[in-house]
């Protein structure tokens, strides 16, 4: 819609004095040759049409004027319409336009919600496994960014019903909400198990006490990054700690 805009904004000069040009075109073509204005107004787009031995040699030479005008003309409509698809504002109205129609292409994808830590790394893992995505975030000038990178993104909140319709929910295999509010969390949950009761869903929780809220509530898995963290560093220095190095290599050798 913003490359419409955009296009009529600067295509409406041209336009005008155009129309104000093919007005007296056919108005002298009339009055030189008594024709129709349809018939005039054929002329200017067909010049070929125009039988030269049977006209007056004054409509010849305005002939000759109306069709160094029409090419005019073109050059002038093709110079606004270059400019605006290659300056910025044409330049991210046109990536915005693909990104929306690329979205609204897609199936059996994931939908992210957030672009924060956890988001970012998610993100990272699914360019890199090519499973097509969809991405919601909030930020306006942080969803610009994207859309400059080519990352299939919405500008919305997640917790709306039209927001997730609008990024495939209905087509989607499934969602992964990882913002870092457990309460908007369980919402986004909630409603996106009951626009698609099918989707698989991996939601992110803060708080062990939001975690059973949140699978109950139909989230497929719940994440606890600081508690995934804890346990992982604690892996880390039991295969660290002397005491239980030698223990491990004492039971290797039996």
């Amino acid at each position: 819609m913003r490359i419409i805009v955009a296009f009529l904004r600067r295509l409406g000069t041209p336009l005008l004095v155009f129309a104000a040009f093919c007005l007296v075109c056919v108005a002298v073509y009339s009055r030189l040759e008594g024709l129709r204005w349809l018939d005039a107004l054929f002329w200017i787009t067909h010049p070929h049409s125009i039988d030269y031995g049977k006209v007056r040699d004054a409509t010849k030479i305005f002939a000759m004027f109306v069709y160094v005008g029409v090419f005019a003309f073109q050059i002038w409509v093709a110079e606004r319409v270059l400019v605006t698809i290659f300056r910025r504002q044409g330049l991210e109205a046109w990536k915005t336009m693909v990104n929306d129609f690329a979205i609204e292409r897609m199936r059996n994808h994931f939908i992210i919600c957030g672009y924060g830590q956890v988001g970012r790394t998610v993100v990272d893992q699914l360019k890199r496994m090519e499973i097509p995505f969809v991405l919601i975030e909030t930020n306006e000038g942080l969803y610009r960014e994207l859309v400059k990178d080519g990352v299939p993104v919405i500008q919305g909140d997640a917790k709306r019903h039209d927001v997730l319709l609008t990024a495939g929910i209905e087509r989607a295999v499934g969602i992964c909400v990882v913002i870092d509010n457990d309460a908007d969390n369980l919402y986004i949950t909630v409603t996106a198990k009951s626009l698609n009761p099918h989707a698989k869903i991996i939601t992110r929780a803060g708080q062990q006490r939001y975690a059973q809220a949140i699978r109950n509530s139909g989230a497929d898995e719940v994440i606890i990054p600081e508690y995934e963290g804890g346990l992982m560093t604690g892996r880390m220095i039991e295969k660290y700690y002397p005491g239980n190095a030698a223990r491990l290599g004492a039971g290797q050798r039996l």
